[in-house]
């Protein structure tokens, strides 16, 4: 039960959509107040919904939170055309409606905290249709206190309400589209939980302990989790891991971190935890413009970086007139050159060793290099040791004579044009970034 009392000298505004559950609560509130030392105030949103009746619920709660001399803020909003605009349902656009009006009422600073009458019944709800959702983790629904939210009423039953309905002599209004099974909470709770309560005695009961007691496990697991992720500037990374009730959890903490608190499935965080089976480099995409990607250490979700498009230019004889690769620009130089800059990098061949039909170009499927030192690999496979990000592979230029690559520039020569005693052409192989890179 949420202790009143310390909230002496804070604002406390109620949720009332007119109804048996806020209409008691406000009165339970009014009670408390005087002693607890809180502000009361009262809050209603009008859907736009139930055209007459709905402005009558309006009314009604206008009517009490006078008789009550209770200070009442007033929100309306047409949410059937807001769900058709956002192709949302109409319980969501209700629900984001409700929302937007009660964080309004924090900004302006008219409210410390927004009561609602959710209660055992209500958390029972939540509990089953995250479950039926297949939700990962966070399987408890609701809680006594979470952020500017209030439940007081959330350790009461449906019983205990009406009880203190009868008791105070309270009238309310019955919203009729809470009979309406379309919308998935009602099914819930007019069809779905007396049956289950039916079949299987207390089982709403149980649901709210079965959720407290997974919370706990929950926690637990969350805090081994945190033990994989690292903070980089380019977002979080997390670390490899066979335990996959771990990694799943790193990677809600990381996209939490990254601002997608939802519109998230268990599959995404499957293909994410897939990911560490791929090869270095892939990648797999998640809503709000988040992206995984395997790394030599473990996968790092970050938010899409904004690529410039870069035009590649086709192939070109290689001579001492370089070659402007776009991303990159090869220099050839028979001198050292002067002031180099620091990113520049520099390799030294023997230029008598070019063959005549030598170009400069990219990769291409079936290219391979003999390495300096000896042994031929295909040109993926030395990217692949060379750690070399799959997105860079693309713009590197190379100089090659038919599939043979003989230079990777800035990174690595072939056994073929390697420089030795009797090396009498030098030649300067140097790799800088352009502008737009």
């Amino acid at each position: 039960m949420v202790d009143l009392k310390k909230f002496i000298d804070k604002r406390i505004c109620v949720a009332v959509s007119g109804g048996r559950d806020s209409v008691a609560l406000l009165h339970y509130l009014k009670t408390q107040a005087k002693a607890c030392g809180f502000l009361l105030s009262a809050v209603h949103c009008e859907h736009g919904i139930r055209g007459e009746e709905s402005l009558a619920d309006m009314r009604f709660v206008e009517s009490i939170c006078k008789a009550w001399n209770i200070p009442l803020f007033l929100f309306q909003a047409d949410c059937p055309t807001r769900a058709k605009v956002t192709k949302r349902s109409l319980e969501t656009a209700a629900r984001e409606f409700r929302y937007e009006s009660f964080s309004a009422l924090i900004e302006r600073g008219e409210a410390d905290y927004i009561a609602t009458a959710h209660h055992s019944g209500d958390e029972a709800e939540t509990v089953l249709f995250r479950i039926a959702r297949g939700t990962l983790s966070g399987v408890k629904g609701m809680d006594e206190e979470s952020g500017y939210l209030l439940r007081p009423f959330l350790a009461w039953s449906r019983a205990d309400i009406d009880g203190y309905i009868e008791e105070n002599g309270l009238t309310y209004r019955e919203d009729s589209t809470n009979a309406d099974v379309e919308f998935t909470r009602n099914k819930l709770r007019n069809e779905v939980l007396p049956l289950l309560n039916e079949t299987v005695h207390g089982a709403a009961e149980n649901l709210v302990r079965y959720a407290s007691l997974a919370a706990e496990d929950d926690a637990l697991l969350y805090e081994y989790a945190r033990d994989l992720i690292c903070e980089t500037e380019g977002g979080y990374l997390i670390a490899f891991s066979e335990k996959k009730p771990l990694f799943t959890r790193a990677c809600l903490l990381a996209v939490k971190g990254l601002g997608l608190e939802k519109d998230y499935t268990s599959a995404h965080l499957e293909s994410v935890f897939a990911l560490q089976k791929s090869e270095r480099g892939a990648k797999v995409d998640l809503p709000k413009e988040i992206e995984g990607v395997k790394t030599e250490t473990g996968v790092l979700l970050r938010i899409k970086k904004e690529t410039v498009a870069v035009e590649k230019p086709c192939a070109k004889k290689c001579t001492l007139d370089g070659f402007d690769g776009g991303r990159y620009e090869v220099i050839l130089s028979k001198t050292p050159i002067e002031g180099e800059e620091k990113g520049w990098k520099t390799l030294r061949i023997d230029g008598d060793k070019l063959p005549e039909t030598a170009e400069f170009r990219f990769r291409k499927d079936g290219d391979k290099i003999e390495r300096f030192g000896g042994g031929t690999k295909t040109l993926k496979k030395f990217f692949n040791e060379k750690k070399t990000p799959v997105e860079e592979r693309e713009y590197i230029p190379l100089i090659v004579d038919g599939e043979e690559v003989l230079v990777v520039c800035g990174c690595e020569i072939s056994e073929k044009v390697k420089i030795t005693p009797e090396t009498k052409n030098v030649l300067y192989v140097v790799l800088k970034k352009n502008g737009c890179a």
